[in-house]
Formats: structure tokens, C-alpha cells, sequence
């Protein structure tokens, strides 16, 4: 089960079809385009017979009930799914009686809700883009400025290291079709440097790059015993993550300072946020903090 709550979209399944069927109206495709397309994609889903495939019907019908949209061929799915209560059975096991109430409870206000008459046909806007605002080559002082809730006391904070940006990606804004719209996302480097004060470029010069991620003894024949050289790095900011950010530079040629850093092709298991990203330079650089490990890594 993919459910981490007990609401309609608390769930992984529930949220991609939420997902995909807002982006499929907001590039152009009508309510039966978009049921269409969702329930091709979805096809091995939907002929599984197992509760996966009513959290599918419960998701579309609520997404297109909340846009005016909902049509009747799918509130008769959702409510034959409602009536079926494969979904609700799965919750009912032992140790989880009160979630089990609660999702009872949220399927009632569900039937509740689509029998309903909709809300009026909402006006669907295009989809919103993220483009990086770097490219492949240029140096970056990052500050560990968010998680303070979990970091303010910590040694690290307010700190900053360099990343180097060794590729931007395009990603699909939905996996059902080529809507031509796409989100970027950036694979960064780091160096083994960290300091109190933002450093001047040329710093670069006297530093070797190192691991984002050092894979614990317990991970390495899970994980193969490598280290995660790089990390996708999702800027974006938030109210949680405000994010601190400089460009000082750029270098096309990066790569041929240390080329053997750079042999393999450019990959990560890696994909973290500002938050979480903060959380793992901490760690990383923590132990060797105010003590003599300058062979290995460089602290102003």
C-alpha cells in the first residue's frame, strides 16, 4: 500500500493521477481526452482487481469533481468502487483500527462529496515550469541556511560549500505524452572545502571534489559499495527552505582538472531538496569540523 495517511490523495497513486490529469487539461486535452489517456496509461492498474485500482477511480473522480468536471462514466466507477470496498479491506488488519475508522470515515465524506452537485467549470492554467537557472560548468557556494528547526545549533549551519553544475536534464512534465513542457533538475559536484565566509573562485584551484554521499558499512553490498559521488539537486525554494545561492563562476572546462572524477557517465541514486540536502552536508562534514583533517578536506 502506498498510503501514508488516511485522505483520498495521502497516497502515491492518488497523487500521480491528480497529477497527470491536471497537467493533461492544462496542455490542451479535454475531460474525455484527458479519462482517456489516464486510463491507458493506467491499464494494468485497472485490470489487476485489487484495491489499487478503486484509489485510481477515487482519485480521478475527485480531481474532476473539484475542477467541475466530473463525468459520469467515472462517478459510477468511484461509486461502484465505493460499493466494492476492495480499498477499505486492506486497512482493516490488526494494530490499525483507527486508521481503518478514519478511512471509513473519509469514504463516506468521499461519496458524499461526488453525489453532490460540482463546483462551477474551472478555468485551467497552463502548467507551471521549472527551468534551472544554471548550466553545466558553473561553480556555486551553497549556505546550509534551511532545516534551522533541526540545524540551528549545529556546527555546519550558516556554513558554505561549492558545488559544481556537471548537468542540467529535462523532465517530462507527465510520463503519458509528450505535452512539450518540461522541469529541469540539476546534477551537482562537490568540492572539500567548507567555510564561514563566501570564498573568491580561484579557491577551485587547490581543491579536489569528494563525495556528496559516503555510503554507510551496512548499505555497501545493498548499494554496491560506492560512494555517491554526485546528487540531483532540486533548488527550488520554499518557506522551509529559503535557499542560499551564488553563482561565481564558470568553467567549460571542469571537467579536465580531474578528469578521472569525471570518466564514468554522470549519475546519481541521489535526488534531494534544499531540506534534505542540508541535512546530508551536515552530516558529511560534521566529524571533521575544527579538527586536523586538512589532507582531505579544507575548512575556512
Amino acid at each position: 500500500m502506498s498510503a501514508w495517511g488516511t485522505a483520498i490523495f495521502s497516497d502515491d497513486l492518488a497523487m500521480d493521477i491528480r497529477r497527470d490529469y491536471g497537467i493533461l487539461l492544462a496542455t490542451g486535452k479535454e475531460n474525455s481526452e484527458a479519462e482517456d489517456m489516464l486510463i491507458k496509461y493506467y491499464s494494468s492498474i485497472l485490470n489487476s482487481h485489487g484495491p489499487d485500482e478503486e484509489v485510481f477511480w477515487y482519485a480521478l473522480a475527485l480531481s474532476e469533481w473539484k475542477k467541475g468536471r466530473l463525468s459520469d462514466f467515472v462517478k459510477a466507477k468511484a461509486l461502484r468502487a465505493l460499493d466494492a470496498g476492495k480499498d477499505l479491506e486492506r486497512w482493516n488488519v490488526a494494530g490499525n483500527e483507527k486508521n481503518y475508522e478514519k478511512r471509513k470515515q473519509v469514504l463516506k465524506e468521499f461519496r458524499n462529496v461526488i453525489l453532490q452537485p460540482m463546483p462551477a467549470l474551472k478555468k485551467i492554467k497552463k502548467p507551471t515550469v521549472h527551468h534551472c537557472p544554471w548550466k553545466e560548468g558553473d561553480l556555486l557556494a551553497y549556505r546550509i541556511v534551511s532545516n534551522k528547526r533541526n540545524l540551528e545549533n549545529h556546527p555546519c549551519f550558516m556554513k558554505y560549500v561549492l558545488l559544481r553544475v556537471v548537468r542540467v536534464e529535462k523532465h517530462p512534465v507527465t510520463k503519458i505524452y509528450d505535452s512539450g513542457y518540461y522541469d529541469e533538475t540539476m546534477l551537482v559536484a562537490l568540492y572539500n572545502w567548507m567555510g564561514s565566509a563566501m570564498p573568491s573562485s580561484e579557491i577551485v584551484n587547490e581543491l579536489n571534489y569528494t563525495p556528496v554521499m559516503d555510503i554507510p558499512k551496512d548499505l555497501k553490498p545493498l548499494l554496491g559499495g560506492k560512494a555517491e559521488k554526485f546528487a540531483w539537486l532540486d533548488w527550488l525554494p520554499t518557506k522551509d527552505a529559503p535557499g542560499d545561492i551564488t553563482t561565481l563562476g564558470h568553467d567549460e572546462n571542469y571537467r579536465n582538472a580531474y578528469p578521472d572524477y569525471f570518466k564514468n557517465p554522470l549519475c546519481s541514486r541521489v535526488l534531494t531538496h534544499l531540506l534534505s540536502f542540508d541535512l546530508i552536508l551536515s552530516d558529511k562534514f560534521a566529524p571533521y569540523w575544527g579538527n586536523d583533517f586538512s589532507s582531505e578536506y579544507v575548512f575556512i
